[in-house]
């Protein structure tokens, strides 16, 4: 970490990435050999790594403020906005982590089943608690959607180009016709995946 870091420091970026890298595969990753890493990729100019190396420190510690901020900056350097190419729906279920979206689930649904038992144990509460528990439940519900669909979005699986220039084509193979092309730090969804032999 240190011989990286003095790396970094001394201007060789490139041989900076490249010792962090070193930690990762050797097991030592944290937020912040992945932040570091993205700083030492964006400066050696590598944007789609350090977009890359950004989205795993976030996976890792996603409230952590420089982790967001870099990130957006290097979003904002390749796609001219510093948001994802997503929904405000699916921004707003990465707010929350999926481990953050169960526990609130939980939470509302113990809730509600202790509002309910309340009601049923003393009698003479039923009427105050049922709006109570009615409300409680109505948010069980709605969290258990949005869980299930922070689930559902953290299942798809995202890249990042990190080559001056992906080709996308209409098929697998070389003379498929071109459909388009990604540039460096783009980021995608992947959809579909097939070993070509």
């Amino acid at each position: 970490f240190e011989t990286a870091n003095k790396r970094y420091f001394e201007g060789k970026f490139s041989e900076s990435a490249a010792a962090y890298e070193q930690m990762i595969q050797r097991g030592q990753s944290s937020a912040a050999v992945y932040f570091n890493l993205g700083n030492a990729c964006f400066k050696a100019g590598q944007l789609g790594r350090a977009l890359a190396a950004y989205h795993q420190a976030r996976l890792l510690d996603p409230r952590d403020p420089a982790v967001r901020f870099n990130q957006k900056f290097v979003r904002q350097k390749v796609t001219g906005s510093d948001a994802p190419s997503s929904s405000a729906w699916q921004r707003a279920l990465t707010s929350l982590t999926l481990n953050e979206w169960a526990l609130a689930s939980a939470g509302f649904f113990w809730l509600s089943f202790l509002l309910a038992a309340g009601a049923e144990l003393r009698p003479a509460l039923r009427r105050p608690l049922r709006n109570y528990t009615a409300l409680a439940g109505v948010i069980t519900a709605l969290l258990v959607v949005c869980t299930i669909a922070a689930w559902r979005q953290a299942r798809v699986a995202r890249a990042v180009v990190a080559v001056p220039e992906a080709v996308v084509r209409h098929g697998p193979l070389e003379r498929a016709a071109v459909a388009f092309q990604l540039r460096d730090g783009s980021e995608v969804a992947i959809l579909d995946r097939q070993e070509i032999a």
